[in-house]
């Protein structure tokens, strides 16, 4: 690797933020940069990808590992392509449309067997054989429109700030309305066109847009809390047709009301079953307690996975790439290999997904999961889907296994499949389950480092990997499933 430097070499612990540097780029990492090194120092590149000779000018010096930025492509990679999107390089949600698909899921599937042998916290013995446990990645069934769920942001395109009478005053220019690009959530970057949502997205953009120009209502600006305007939320039926449109914004009721005509223009699009305005008043993009008035239709579409059915309300967790995600409970309940006298965990099950769908190959599923309306939507789909094997509890996994589901108690676990948030099981869920002692653990995870580390914990404890299972749902990011199969030895 050829590196060339600004000014005369430094030995690693002398590079410093700002300075600018040429680097070939060697791999792609966990979290989806590219690896370069300098004078032996690892440097992460994000936006890179392997073979390609960058100019960079460095963020951060972490001690162990740099931060960058690219300056400048010098030489692109032989393997790189055209990306689809106009706005690919500028918006952030896609980090490798400009590489083959075959590629990215080949690097997917070294990413896993990478992380597996660096992060699992046990001795090295063990770890060198976690990687031969890796199975072929499982595509995605589609590659582009993918996606059922896509959140758009009002804002500006450009904000500044001026000095008036010794105040700061901000000056919003341009409301637009697209995506926050990565580490500005300030300014919205407009687009026209989104390749991983469905491929009317430019023509409901081109509406949106004029209903801005025509209606002038305000957009809301978090630098101020003021403006009504805040986000728009669109979610698809994949395998039913239907569509929802969801405009979230900061005014109460007796404001909205002479305004819902305005939001009604929207009401004649082809195959839109529920079209809502959302209150929000508080500071985080997503409300806490939405106050949701519909306009058409109800407060949800339906879906279908497999011959199951359910209502997706606008902030409920399902799986954002539908086809994708029969293909991961194909994969879970293979993992599980279950049998009719088996009582099954979903910890974690959100919606009760998961759960439902294993209940057919079980004796007993037993979901928990901490978020009330999601309990609420699995009761009710439970019901609507006939499945009588199914119970739910509500809390957090490791309160209820540690009160209501304590070992030796109402159930014997054979199989506990958990899918946690990014952030992985707490320490107190990992140490209830092993306390029930379940002859197969089944962990379904969104963060491969987290999966990892966790695992540490069940392999010192008498379980072995079987399995891991990667399964990509989000073609063009980095972002990886995975399904690993422990069993108690």
């Amino acid at each position: 690797m050829s590196t060339v430097h600004n000014e005369p070499e430094k030995a690693s612990n002398g590079i410093k933020a700002g300075q600018e540097y040429t680097v070939s780029i060697e791999k792609l990492t966990f979290g989806g940069a590219g690896l370069a090194h300098i004078d032996g120092q690892t440097i992460f590149v994000p936006g890179a990808i392997p073979g390609q000779q960058v100019r960079i000018s460095i963020t951060k010096n972490k001690g162990r590992y740099c931060e960058s930025k690219i300056l400048k492509v010098i030489k692109r990679a032989i393997e790189e392509i055209q990306p689809r999107c106009q706005h690919f390089h500028d918006c952030g949600g896609c980090t490798w449309q400009n590489l083959p698909y075959d590629k990215q899921i080949d690097y997917k599937e070294q990413i896993i067997r990478e992380t597996l042998e660096h992060l699992t916290p046990v001795g090295e013995d063990v770890r060198k054989q976690l990687p031969g446990r890796v199975l072929k990645i499982i595509p995605s069934p589609q590659v582009f429109h993918y996606r059922n769920k896509l959140e758009m942001s009002f804002g500006y395109e450009a904000m500044t700030a001026q000095e008036h009478n010794g105040k700061r005053i901000t000056l919003d220019e341009s409301p637009v309305i697209g995506f926050h690009q990565p580490g500005n959530w300030e300014t919205v970057l407009p687009v026209t066109e989104c390749h991983l949502y469905d491929e009317q997205i430019g023509l409901l953009v081109q509406d949106v847009n004029r209903f801005m120009q025509d209606t002038k209502l305000p957009v809301y600006n978090p630098k101020t809390n003021k403006g009504m305007l805040r986000s728009l939320l669109l979610r698809r039926g994949v395998q039913t047709g239907e569509h929802m449109i969801a405009f979230v914004v900061k005014a109460r009721k007796k404001e909205l009301e002479p305004l819902f005509q305005h939001f009604m223009r929207f009401a004649g699009r082809s195959g839109l079953t529920s079209l809502l305005v959302i209150e929000n008043h508080g500071q985080n993009e997503k409300p806490e307690i939405p106050k949701i008035h519909t306009l058409v239709g109800q407060p949800y579409i339906k879906e279908r996975l497999f011959d199951l059915e359910f209502e997706i309300s606008p902030f409920s967790f399902f799986q954002t790439n539908t086809l994708g995600a029969e293909k991961l409970y194909r994969a879970i309940a293979s993992a599980a290999d279950l049998s009719q006298t088996d009582t099954v965990l979903d910890a974690y099950c959100g919606m009760g997904t998961i759960g439902q769908y294993l209940a057919r190959y079980c004796h007993k599923v037993v979901g928990i999961e901490s978020h009330p309306t999601a309990i609420d939507d699995a009761l009710k789909s439970a019901g609507k889907n006939r499945i009588g094997n199914i119970t739910f509890y509500k809390g957090r996994t490791e309160q209820i296994l540690d009160n209501q589901l304590k070992a030796g108690g109402k159930y014997a676990f054979d199989v506990i499949v958990v899918d946690p948030p990014r952030a992985g099981l707490h320490p107190k869920a990992r140490q209830a389950i092993l306390a029930h002692v379940p002859k197969k653990i089944v962990y379904v995870s969104c963060n491969m480092a987290t999966c990892a580390r966790d695992m540490g914990d069940f392999l010192k404890e008498g379980y072995e990997l079987r399995s891991v299972q990667p399964v990509d749902l989000f073609p063009h990011t980095a972002h990886i499933e995975t399904v690993s199969v422990l069993q108690k030895k």
